[in-house]
């Protein structure tokens, strides 16, 4: 048997997309930051958050840039794009997913943020719809991705929590990530069955002021996981 977490009846879809590293941090301790998006529909947007700190701080990019993860799930296998993500993940603390109006439906996106949930890294969003793209438009505000995964229990897993993931026929068992013990993350907690909008803030670049406060709210990211 299994139990779902608890949380809003929304549905969503399945696709992919890919995924991107950055460093930040002047006079505040140097985080790695790695970027979960929507790619197809989002890079502009992204490129102009990713971008921004370095006419502002002159600071330099680390990590991969994969555009093609879904592709590469069809023809070299799920194993493979997991891989590809592990190691764009590798010596970030912080997972900042940049939010347009699908970003909800990628499943590549969730698996990033239930790993980095595994690994420990603090955890945001941020809302780039309000940005234009390369003709000039922006997007409606699309759905907060946190508000559709969650982690619940099964017998099969005792005493460890299970990523789930709401779909329109209801919350179930997100199979491509890991069941974790509370311990894996300081925001968990045993025995609970959070929805992820309940442990993760989200601001919005342009209301929030995010060329201003970008580092601010990865500094806060990094403190809730106590990195």
């Amino acid at each position: 048997m299994t139990t779902p977490p608890f949380g809003p009846a929304y549905g969503r879809g399945l696709l992919g997309r890919p995924s991107s590293t950055l460093l930040t941090g002047a006079t505040q301790p140097l985080r790695r930051v790695f970027f979960s998006f929507h790619y197809q529909r989002d890079i502009w947007r992204v490129n102009q958050v990713r971008n921004h700190w370095i006419a502002k701080d002159n600071r330099q990019a680390a990590g991969y840039f994969d555009g093609s993860l879904w592709e590469k799930a069809q023809t070299e296998g799920k194993a493979r794009v997991k891989r590809l993500i592990n190691d764009g993940l590798a010596g970030s603390s912080v997972t900042c997913v940049l939010i347009g109006k699908e970003t909800f439906q990628r499943h590549w996106v969730d698996y990033e943020v239930f790993r980095s949930i595994e690994l420990g890294k603090g955890v945001f969003g941020v809302f780039i719809n309000g940005l234009k793209d390369r003709n000039g438009y922006t997007d409606p505000r699309g759905a907060n991705p946190f508000q559709y995964l969650g982690y619940g229990t099964s017998n099969h897993h005792p005493g460890k929590l299970v990523p789930y993931a709401q779909y329109k026929s209801g919350w179930k068992i997100y199979e491509d990530a890991s069941p974790v013990a509370a311990s894996a993350a300081a925001y968990l907690q045993p025995n609970s069955k959070p929805v992820l909008s309940n442990l993760f803030r989200v601001y919005d670049w342009i209301g929030d002021r995010g060329y201003d406060n970008f580092s601010t709210w990865v500094q806060t990211a990094a403190r809730q996981a106590q990195r």
